[in-house]
């Protein structure tokens, strides 16, 4: 993916529209996360699998959201989930936003690594505007799999070409296949080797890691009688998806309350609802 151009002597319409954002939003910008020597990207192993979302991408957003919801679940401090959150903020308040497509052939690896995502010209770090808001997943990062997984599943759903879903579900691969894996303000990065060479090694690979299980579950509720009934718990499946709305859609199962037509708006009021709880 390359960089869009400005004609020479034109103003970026993005720059104004960025400067507001920072004065409202204290996020972590393309820029920053390039420059910052305690960045993501730059205290992650040279080889380490990396995936970046950037504003632009208009699933980018809400796999940030999913990305807080997964941490949360491992017990990642506060601090770490609030920064997170002005990520999806500034990321949800940017201008400009298209669906994500396929590198071209050759131009770049399918799984990059964080050396190849500082360095690289058509990385997505070099390619985002300078103060676009960004969020780097490493693979070290005990959810990042499931993350990439989730992102792949909303692209796909929004119309996204299948060569760029399948390149980000070999990135999921790769990370899956990370050895070593922490919880993100819980444990500290692990000291990475020093290779033959006197370069820093990354984490090795192995064909499967541990995925922790989720503490949360989700509930039907109903608004009239309060009952509820467990439905299921992330990872979600589409089918899962697509049956617990079809099932917030009907009757309380409990005390037979219905939705309801209003007649002002003609809109209609479910009487189910969702909730998500500690198991």
């Amino acid at each position: 993916m390359t960089t869009d151009t400005v004609p020479a002597g034109a103003k970026d319409p993005l720059d104004a529209a960025a400067r507001e954002l920072r004065a409202r939003i204290r996020y972590v910008s393309a820029r920053d996360e390039l420059t910052a020597p305690d960045s993501t990207i730059n205290k992650a192993a040279a080889d380490e699998p990396v995936f970046v979302l950037r504003a632009r991408d208009l699933v980018a957003s809400m796999t940030v959201e999913y990305w807080e919801f997964c941490a949360r679940n491992r017990g990642t401090p506060d601090d770490k989930l609030e920064r997170a959150d002005r990520q999806r903020r500034a990321m949800e308040a940017w201008l400009e936003k298209r669906l994500p497509q396929p590198t071209p052939a050759g131009e770049m690896p399918t799984v990059r690594t964080a050396h190849v995502e500082r360095n690289h010209p058509h990385s997505v770090l070099r390619s985002a505007h300078p103060e676009e808001p960004v969020f780097a997943i490493v693979a070290s990062d005990s959810v990042a799999q499931e993350v990439v997984e989730f992102w792949a599943f909303m692209a796909e759903r929004n119309g996204a070409k299948p060569a760029k879903v399948d390149a980000a579900l070999h990135v999921a691969r790769a990370m899956a296949a990370w050895t070593s894996k922490r919880v993100v303000g819980l444990q500290e990065r692990k000291p990475r080797p020093v290779l033959s060479d006197g370069s820093a090694g990354g984490g090795g690979v192995v064909l499967s890691a541990h995925r922790p299980r989720h503490r949360m579950v989700t509930l039907i509720r109903c608004l009239a009688c309060d009952h509820s009934e467990k439905v299921g718990e992330p990872p979600y499946s589409e089918d899962l998806l697509a049956s617990i709305a079809e099932t917030c859609e009907g009757g309380c199962p409990s005390c037979g309350a219905q939705p309801t037509m209003d007649e002002a708006t003609g809109l209609a009021r479910r009487v189910l609802t969702t909730v998500m709880v500690e198991e």
